[in-house]
């Protein structure tokens, strides 16, 4: 893979989209790749996260603990792992093992913020596309809020 192939990529995948070229050949440049493989573990839930992971080739199954297949996601190539570790600390809520030979970039969160330092129009389109996600969320949760208020002194199985 080239640094153009890594670049077309990447700019194909949020957040890494929202940057111009130039910044998204910074970050492939800063990175280097890791090969993996299948049995692996990425990282474990509960494990303090500070980079998030470009999954180039392969495929890694994101588990629960004690979740079941119902807990589980498979995520294959073109995919952002740890996405929220990018922008803030976090601690991993699933389990990351992979499960075909993988190819990854590791995008620690000090070089992203080195990137869209340098590029300050990316960074409040940043900034906005995640304002209107956090929104979103709220939005929903204020939903639910409200339809599980609708239901409280009902009787089971009453109409709505």
């Amino acid at each position: 893979m080239t640094l153009d192939s890594d670049v077309a990529r990447l700019a194909r995948t949020p957040p890494f989209s929202l940057l111009p070229r130039e910044a998204l050949q910074l970050v492939a440049f800063s990175c280097r790749k890791r090969r993996l493989e299948a049995g692996e573990i990425l990282f474990r839930a509960g494990e303090a996260g500070d980079e998030g992971y470009f999954l180039h080739s392969g495929a890694v199954l994101l588990a629960k603990e004690g979740g079941g297949p119902e807990g589980e996601r498979r995520v294959t190539a073109g995919a952002l792992i740890g996405e929220s570790a990018l922008y803030a600390p976090v601690v991993r809520q699933v389990e990351a093992r992979v499960v075909e030979d993988a190819v990854v970039t590791p995008v620690a969160r000090e070089t992203f913020r080195r990137v869209l330092a340098e590029f300050p129009a990316a960074a409040d389109m940043l900034r906005a596309a995640l304002a209107g996600r956090a929104r979103r969320l709220v939005e929903g949760l204020d939903a639910a809020r409200i339809r599980s208020l609708d239901t409280v002194g009902r009787k089971p199985g009453a109409a709505p």
